[in-house]
């Protein structure tokens, strides 16, 4: 005789659920125990499917701290707090610390250390008790001037604040660290205290201030702080010309800072997406939502050029450098302290042209062609103003509406001739040393074209020297013969590196595809960020701290803002008969 399931189920079902009344504490156990099985293998969504259905202070603490390790601090502290002093007493506790670590990571300071002072206090003194002593004094001596103002008035008691005041004590001049004093005193605490007596002996003169100076000793970031970079891009599941570069962007940037994270133990960085896709209002919502829910350090990002204005102006009220990987229009960021672009301008394309022609190949006179209203108009004038500055003459300055001309460039080929008596029929007393042509948009390699054919055809070999665009389109052998040719470039991959077979490689096993060129651009983004996040620790100097960021050399480009918002580490390529070659400048 067999027992049929399916038969004898209504009686099944009742049974089971007479079980569960009987033994509620049981299910409640199984699913505590598989919810955090979950939560201990990083696999945080799964974990809160469990959790989020479990109403015990232990459920709604395990949610909190899933939904802290996912960057939803909002969310993590909603949870939190629904857990009082009623609950266990660890359980309350292990509460209180994971709210610390939000308010950490939100930059309520002040929240935090009220939190941490009443964890430290406690009489029992367990390994969390001792956790929340340390990240305590950590987070003393980490905050910035400014954040330590804010944390003093958040501050609910004296000793917290006594503890704010003396932590900065060394590391501010006399004279900030007296207002302090004064502030402290003004907030009603006993002077008489022997703490205070000997606080008041230490800024009586500089002699005595002189001991506990510690200026550019940076405090450490406290032990497992976390970096949220926001990554402002389309969703790789969208359709069009943009997936394969946003899925590159992306990729790129998930692989430094695993690899980040790795190289650390103490610090962690993660990668929090929001879709910009291509307009206004996506990209203002993606700014947002990372600004509130992900307390996002930096945002990398978007693709295109409406979103980034959106996107610009909400970095600065947010106060959150925004890093736009691609973007290279010389209007992005006019007058935004908290925008970057790590793709140098086209007037960082033209200056850097003219310090390579003046001071490396040492150029004297040159001159310059170029289609009005083009991309390539700002190279032209940043061209003429840094070799100007560098003692070159520009003696031909031709930036015209060349399409309305029917692109006929004999009207200013003739000047650009070494034939003596040419020069001298044209009135001009002056051989150029080089040409400077930076061509770009759609009829970028027609102008080139027609530019070396007509030197060509007068024999004329004098340097040309490009916007990127003269790297894209095949030149006929003859005329590289004797025609030198440079082009400047923001991204040069060099096939021989191993760090870039190292790269590839590394990629390849992540991701199980090729990295495209996006991918490398997308990494030496973020690494570039987080290499300057590491070196200060703290990401409230991280607007100014990129300015001065020793040189990033990556994958595929160079880094540096030279102490401004646009990279200006340029490339200079030749070309020749035999191919071409990147050209290394010269001191």
């Amino acid at each position: 005789m067999t027992f049929s399931i399916r038969k004898h189920f209504p009686a099944f079902c009742l049974l089971m659920a007479l079980f569960l009344i009987q033994f509620p504490n049981l299910s409640h156990a199984q699913s505590m125990d598989e919810g955090i099985e979950y939560y201990q293998q990083g696999d945080f969504e799964q974990a809160l499917q469990i959790f989020n259905n479990i109403g015990t202070p232990q459920g709604r603490l395990f949610a909190g701290k899933s939904y802290y390790s996912l960057g939803q601090y909002l969310t993590a502290k909603t949870y939190l707090n629904q857990i009082d002093q009623e609950a266990e007493k660890e359980i309350y506790l292990e509460a209180e610390y994971t709210t610390a670590l939000v308010d950490f990571q939100l930059g309520l300071y002040g929240d935090a250390l009220n939190r941490l002072y009443d964890l430290k206090n406690q009489s029992v003194k367990t390994r969390l008790v001792t956790k929340g002593r340390q990240l305590y004094n950590e987070i003393l001596s980490f905050i910035t001037l400014d954040q330590r103002k804010r944390a003093f008035q958040q501050a609910q008691s004296a000793e917290i604040k006594y503890n704010l005041i003396k932590a900065s004590i060394g590391s501010v001049p006399l004279e900030d660290a007296r207002t302090l004093y004064t502030q402290l005193v003004q907030s009603k605490i006993d002077t008489a205290s022997s703490s205070m007596r000997e606080l008041s002996k230490i800024i009586a003169d500089s002699v005595t201030y002189a001991t506990e100076r510690r200026y550019g000793n940076q405090a450490s970031a406290p032990k497992g702080i976390v970096y949220d970079l926001g990554a402002a891009l389309p969703s790789h599941s969208d359709s069009g010309s943009e997936f394969e570069v946003a899925r590159g962007l992306h990729f790129g940037y998930v692989l430094a800072a695993e690899e980040f994270n790795q190289q650390h133990t103490n610090k962690k960085a993660f990668i929090r997406h929001q879709n910009t896709a291509a307009n206004m209002d996506s990209a203002g919502h993606a700014m947002t939502n990372l600004a509130w829910n992900y307390h996002a350090d930096a945002i990398l990002g978007p693709l295109f050029s409406e979103p980034a204005l959106k996107m610009a102006d909400l970095a600065e009220q947010y106060q959150i450098p925004l890093i736009a990987p691609l973007a290279n229009s010389d209007s992005l960021n006019l007058d935004n302290p908290y925008v970057y672009q790590a793709n140098p301008t086209f007037t960082s394309h033209g200056r850097k042209m003219a310090e390579y022609a003046v001071q490396t190949l040492q150029m004297d006179t040159l001159a310059i062609l170029a289609e009005k209203n083009s991309l390539g108009e700002a190279s032209a004038f940043a061209f003429r103003d840094r070799a100007e500055r560098l003692g070159a003459k520009v003696t031909h300055f031709f930036v015209e509406d060349l399409q309305s001309k029917g692109y006929d460039l004999t009207d200013y080929t003739k000047f650009f001739t070494t034939d003596s008596t040419k020069i001298d029929s044209l009135g001009n007393y002056h051989y150029l040393d080089g040409i400077y042509a930076p061509f770009t948009g759609q009829a970028a390699s027609t102008l080139a074209e027609l530019l070396l054919v007509d030197m060509e055809a007068k024999g004329s070999n004098i340097p040309v020297m490009g916007s990127q665009e003269w790297g894209n389109f095949e030149i006929p052998e003859i005329q590289l013969k004797n025609q030198p040719i440079y082009f400047s470039e923001s991204y040069y991959i060099d096939q021989k590196s191993e760090q870039v077979e190292q790269f590839k490689e590394m990629f390849k096993q992540r991701f199980d595809t090729e990295p495209n060129r996006f991918a490398m651009i997308g990494y030496d983004v973020a690494s570039y960020v987080l290499e300057t996040l590491d070196r200060v620790e703290n990401p409230a100097y991280l607007k100014n701290a990129l300015k001065t960021q020793p040189m990033y050399e990556g994958i595929i480009s160079n880094i540096n803002f030279e102490g401004s918002h646009i990279n200006q580490e340029v490339k200079i390529f030749e070309i020749s008969k035999n191919g071409i070659r990147p050209v290394l400048k010269q001191d």
